[in-house]
């Protein structure tokens, strides 16, 4: 069974429809897991935009404009925890200002803590549940607003 059909057999797909109109920049190395995010996130409604890299989603982010970054914090060259601290740090006020969820799969090597510390709003592990990705976002999205 692929995750996408478990995903169908223990997901309504209707009660994830809160992401309408919302443009999530994903950044995620690894093309399983970004294809199965997007999958997560477009079936809840969101536009993604998916990059592999953060030097890439940097180079990026001014002209698009997301409303939310869902970035892995394991990438290679630099991690997740140096694409928040240069956003965070960025002239444009609203970019600062981006809500910005951590995700990864290695809890053991990355603590919520240095995650959020380097300026993310939240840390989940990724692929726990397809509804917490999307009630994390959705909460996010409305409390920054």
């Amino acid at each position: 069974m692929t995750i996408e059909q478990k995903f169908n057999q223990e997901t309504k797909v209707n009660s994830l429809q809160q992401l309408s109109g919302i443009l999530i920049l994903l950044v995620e190395d690894e093309p399983e897991i970004a294809d199965l995010l997007i999958f997560i996130l477009e079936t809840a409604g969101a536009q993604v935009m998916a990059l592999s890299n953060a030097e890439a989603a940097f180079a990026l982010i001014e002209s698009l404009h997301p409303h939310l970054l869902l970035c892995n914090i394991k990438l290679p060259n630099h991690d997740g925890n140096w694409l928040i601290k240069q956003i965070r740090v960025h002239s444009n006020p609203s970019l600062r200002e981006l809500p910005a969820i951590a995700i990864t799969s290695y809890t053991r090597e990355f603590s919520s803590d240095k995650a959020l510390n380097a300026g993310f709003d939240r840390f989940l592990v990724k692929l726990e549940s397809p509804e917490e990705i999307v009630d994390e976002i959705a909460q996010l999205i409305s409390s920054a607003h």
